[in-house]
């Protein structure tokens, strides 16, 4: 759950953890604060004559108001705190735009990925909450390099696309690679999908490279590993004769 102004629920950037958050805005700030006043005077009240009562309730009733009605001059416009229940830090937001901290809760770049690609990965990370758009369409050239790095061109991620299809690929991962075409396209053309706002959906494209480089990359290489380890090279030479190879 990426964070959401207003929301009473996001997955922290600090901890991580999916955990209720306490809203201070500008709108209800002057009450809270006006409730502290009131508190703090609690134990006072009860220990003066009852006659000064009725001026204190007075008083605080002064307070308030003129709390209330010259607190924006204190507060800047469109300021938010949002507290973790969790770990207690806060997230800054300004004009229901998060600007602290400046980071997300996404998973790590596939180790398998070619070091070029896990540096797209992490600088569109990095400019996700600015801009979803940009990010990415650093996605897009991020998988460009990952099919390169399997063997494509890397040149037309549709004909790379295309040609993997032929081989046999999953249907699975064609509508995976497909997806993060598409949606990488309209990133860097303008289409049907609008990515300006839409932080979600950016953050989803992630998980989605992650996905793919898990499956062409990350899976293949281990069962290589597997069968070099644990097959003799005897039986190895014979099963090629066998395939001709």
């Amino acid at each position: 759950m990426i964070p959401e102004y207003g929301s009473n629920k996001f997955q922290c950037p600090h901890c991580n953890t999916v955990a209720t958050q306490e809203w201070f805005t500008a709108n209800n700030a002057s009450e809270k604060a006006s409730g502290i006043l009131s508190h703090l005077y609690l134990n006072y009240r009860s220990t003066i004559p009852d006659y000064s009562q009725d001026n204190i309730v007075k008083f605080l009733k002064n307070i308030d108001h003129n709390f209330k009605s010259n607190f924006n001059r204190l507060v800047p416009d469109g300021f938010s705190v949002a507290t973790c229940s969790s770990c207690s830090d806060f997230t800054l937001w300004v004009s229901r735009d998060i600007v602290y901290p400046k980071k997300t809760t996404l998973p790590p770049p596939n180790s398998d990925l070619n070091e070029d690609i896990q540096e797209l990965y992490l600088e569109a990370s990095s400019i996700l909450i600015d801009s979803p758009k940009g990010s990415t369409a650093l996605l897009r050239l991020a998988l460009q390099k990952l099919l390169e790095q399997v063997g494509q061109s890397g040149k037309n991620i549709n004909n790379d696309i295309k040609a993997l299809v032929s081989e046999g690929m999953s249907p699975k991962i064609q509508q995976a690679l497909d997806l993060l075409r598409v949606i990488g396209n309209n990133a860097v053309h303008p289409g049907q999908i609008d990515l300006e706002d839409n932080t979600e959906v950016a953050q989803k494209l992630f998980g989605i490279l992650n996905f793919i480089a898990e499956e062409l990359i990350t899976k293949p290489r281990e069962l290589e590993n597997l069968y070099a380890d644990l097959i003799p090279a005897e039986t190895q030479d014979h099963i090629k004769q066998r395939d001709g190879t």
